[in-house]
């Protein structure tokens, strides 16, 4: 009897389940759900294929990646149109009903009640979630997306749904009305949804600079495109969300605006899931306290031991998280925003000395009169104008740089163009890296002035390449793009590689601005202009001007 006892089901979730899942009803809405999902996959489908008719990218990863976006975002919205629904009414359907004084006499205790209406009712939408992966796995026939982008993917909207229902069973037991507690739990989803958003447009509005990306941590469609983002690579996948965006750039789902630390960022749902997730607890301890028939806030020591060692253990493991994978991220700053000076103390490569030429020293002894040499008078570069109407920059390369100097600022540029400033994968992913010789300040921001391109010195080249041997790549020089090996197929940079494109240094009072982009195929490349700092007698990284480019 005992070992019966221990080991029984929550009746409640068996009662839930059974009055959900009796009739036609649960099952018509299943199908109707995957018909639907079908009917759009198809039709993005057709939209990609569409699209793909007058470009040579290869076709199956982009449709693999649209439709697997395709998905996920419908997955999301559907988790956020039902979830609410079928949590809000769980304790406030019983007042109404007047078996809440019944069930309050059971043994069951309040706990185990809550426990039992929260898992009967998010039951029903995992079964929709986990209905849809026979669906989902239609992407790997087409390829572009691994398991473990689809594993996040699905972590995410485990989280959201549990999240959602959580925030219904909230107002459900605090509201104590079906219809009261159901419009707050939608108010509540549609200001997560959307005010991150009209927040973020309104500060790119107001100040005409990209906003903070932090604030759409809120934000469910940020926290699962920001968890899927590696896997999307193409241009196509993003053109549905361009769409829906209302004509705002597609980086604003991702949560990846311009990255003004010299470092790698974390994605954006390394922050939004811990949050979501002590939310989450946070109104579950609070809801258990709101169901008890009295005495709900006399807390004893053993509750209050409970509710708080189960938070602190919650922000414990997600410390744990951040220092197993620092290594991966905070770590890494060192390697990209190093000051100069400290660069050229340890790793800086001396320049061997020019080899002398015949000897032509006097006889020992011999007069020789030397006549004072004519100081020539400095001439201080002319400014290009900046037809934008932007800043007046000073034509480069680097006037009043040594080689050195030259060479550890453009190492900065490779450092942060290849371990953060792209969007093809997760860091470090190029084999093969491809740098120029010749500067092009129009890769950069169009709208600043540009100089002349300029061949960049042997000597330069050569201490850079010492200095990117930290890097999982192997370097290589090329005088111009066309002598870079091509994919015949896919027309991307052949040995998993990619192109640096340098633009000159310009120099400023006490800042730089250096153009730069990285290119993977004709159809996927990036561009931006770097800020450089005197930060303690040495030039250091420290963010972005101008418009970036991406296509």
């Amino acid at each position: 009897m005992l070992a019966g006892k221990r080991f029984s089901f929550n009746p409640i979730v068996i009662k839930e389940l059974r009055s959900r899942m009796r009739g036609a009803r649960a099952f018509i809405t299943l199908t109707a759900v995957l018909l639907l999902l079908s009917a759009i996959s198809y039709l993005m489908y057709r939209m990609v294929m569409v699209q793909l008719q007058y470009s040579n990218t290869p076709a199956s990863p982009q449709i693999g990646q649209a439709l697997f976006s395709g998905l996920a975002f419908l997955e999301l919205m559907m988790i956020c149109a039902i979830t609410p629904a079928v949590t809000a009414s769980s304790i406030s359907s019983e007042k109404e009903k007047l078996t809440y004084e019944m069930l309050m006499a059971t043994p069951l205790r309040p706990a185990s009640i809550l426990w039992g209406k929260l898992l009967s009712a998010l039951s029903y939408v995992f079964i929709l979630i986990f209905a849809a992966i026979p669906l989902f796995s239609l992407v790997f026939t087409f390829g572009g997306v691994t398991v473990r982008d689809m594993g996040k993917a699905l972590v995410v909207l485990l989280v959201i749904a549990a999240m959602l229902g959580v925030i219904g069973l909230f107002f459900s037991a605090l509201l104590g009305r079906s219809g009261r507690a159901t419009v707050v739990s939608y108010v509540v989803l549609v200001l997560m949804l959307f005010l991150p958003y009209f927040l973020y447009m309104a500060r790119t509005i107001l100040t005409s600079s990209q906003p903070p990306r932090e604030l759409l941590v809120l934000s469910p469609i940020t926290t699962l495109f920001s968890a899927i983002a590696p896997s999307l690579n193409g241009q196509y996948p993003m053109n549905w969300l361009w769409m829906i965006g209302g004509g705002f750039s597609p980086d604003m789902f991702f949560g990846t605006g311009p990255i003004s630390m010299a470092g790698i960022p974390r994605p954006l749902y390394h922050y939004s899931l811990p949050i979501f997730g002590l939310v989450t607890l946070v109104l579950y301890l609070v809801t258990m306290r709101l169901v008890m028939p009295a005495r709900r806030w006399r807390l004893g020591w053993r509750d209050m031991v409970l509710g708080l060692g189960l938070i602190g253990l919650y922000v414990a493991g997600v410390a744990g998280f951040f220092a197993l994978t620092s290594d991966r991220y905070e770590n890494v700053t060192a390697q990209v925003g190093m000051p100069v000076d400290q660069v050229a103390l340890d790793r800086i490569v001396a320049i061997e000395p020019a080899i002398p030429g015949p000897d032509i020293y006097p006889a020992p002894g011999a007069v020789i009169e030397v006549e004072p040499a004519t100081p020539t008078p400095e001439i201080p570069p002319t400014p290009i104008s900046n037809e934008a109407g932007g800043v007046l920059i000073t034509p480069g390369p680097a006037a009043g740089l040594r080689p050195d100097e030259q060479a550890l600022i453009y190492n900065q540029v490779v450092h942060q163009l290849y371990l953060v400033d792209h969007t093809y994968g997760e860091p470090p992913n190029f084999e093969q890296i491809y740098i120029l010789g010749v500067t092009d300040d129009t890769v950069g921001d169009p709208n600043l002035a540009l100089a002349p391109a300029a061949s960049l010195p042997q000597d330069l080249r050569e201490i850079m390449i010492k200095n990117l041997a930290d890097l999982p790549a192997e370097i290589h020089w090329m005088e111009n793009a066309e002598d870079v090996p091509l994919d015949e197929e896919t027309h991307q940079v052949s040995g998993n590689g990619a192109i640096i494109t340098l633009g000159n240094i310009h120099v400023q009072e006490d800042t730089l601005l250096v153009p730069a982009s990285l290119e993977v195929a004709p159809l996927i490349a990036g561009g931006r202009t770097y800020v450089f700092e005197k930060q303690a007698d040495a030039w250091t990284l420290t963010g972005t001007t101008g418009v970036e480019w991406q296509r």
